[in-house]
Formats: C-alpha cells, structure tokens, sequence
C-alpha cells in the first residue's frame, strides 16, 4: 500500500512515523497496541510517535488514515511506470522536441510554494485582511 502523496497530517502521517517499529497499514489492532513497548525498548518513545501511535489506536481515526492509502502491488507500479514511460516518449517525438508539450496542449498549474502545510501563513494573512 502507498500513501497519496498530497496528503499532509499534523505530526507526521503515523504510519510513516511508526515504520521504524515495524508498524504498516497491514498491522493488527495487537500489533499496533505492543508497539509502544517497542518504541520505549527502543528509545524511540517521544511526542511524535506517541501521537501516532494513539492516532492509530483509535478506529475511526485509523480508518481514515488508510482510506488515504492505495493498494497497489509491486507488479502494477512497475507497469504503469512503463506506460507512463512509453506515454511521454510518443508526446515528445509529436512535438519534436524532448521534454516538450505536443503544440495546443495546456500549461500545467504551478503549485504554490506556500501550498503546505495548510493553512499557509500567507493565505491566513490573506483572511485576516479580507475581514477587515
């Protein structure tokens, strides 16, 4: 399973927090309540794994966490890795340049350096003043 790559969460998404003790998407109920005796055997016991480690005690917070997952195994990455391959190799000898856009092909969006974490200090500045 591999988490979206847009998805931002306070503290660390927990399961990235807790790979370190062993701890994945696919860990029981049990597995992640004796993960805390791994993490103080460990020393890796502080406030950040703590909070995942409580985040993902709790079921509706759990399940959320893995409704951001997706289920995708080894062989299918490794084929759409070769179609998106193949993909931008034929767009490119189209617009006869490498690295190039086919001709009437729109931009892609920039994304906002600001854009995470969210809310972006700019766009509570930006609120701020709109109330004002």
């Amino acid at each position: 399973m591999i988490e979206d790559p847009l998805t931002t969460w306070p503290g660390g998404f927990p399961y990235r927090v807790l790979a370190d003790a062993g701890i994945t998407p696919r860990s029981t109920r049990a597995d992640v309540e004796a993960a805390a005796f791994t993490l103080m055997a460990e020393g890796m016991m502080n406030p950040t794994t703590q909070q995942a480690w409580s985040r993902l005690r709790d079921v509706p917070s759990r399940l959320l966490m893995d409704l951001l997952l997706y289920d995708i195994d080894d062989a299918t990455i490794g084929r759409l890795h070769e179609e998106i391959t193949r993909e931008l190799a034929e767009s490119a000898q189209e617009a006869g340049a490498p690295g190039t856009l086919p001709a009437g092909s729109p931009r892609p969006a920039a994304v906002p350096d600001d854009l995470f974490p969210f809310p972006s200090p700019s766009f509570l500045d930006g609120l701020i003043r709109f109330d004002r």
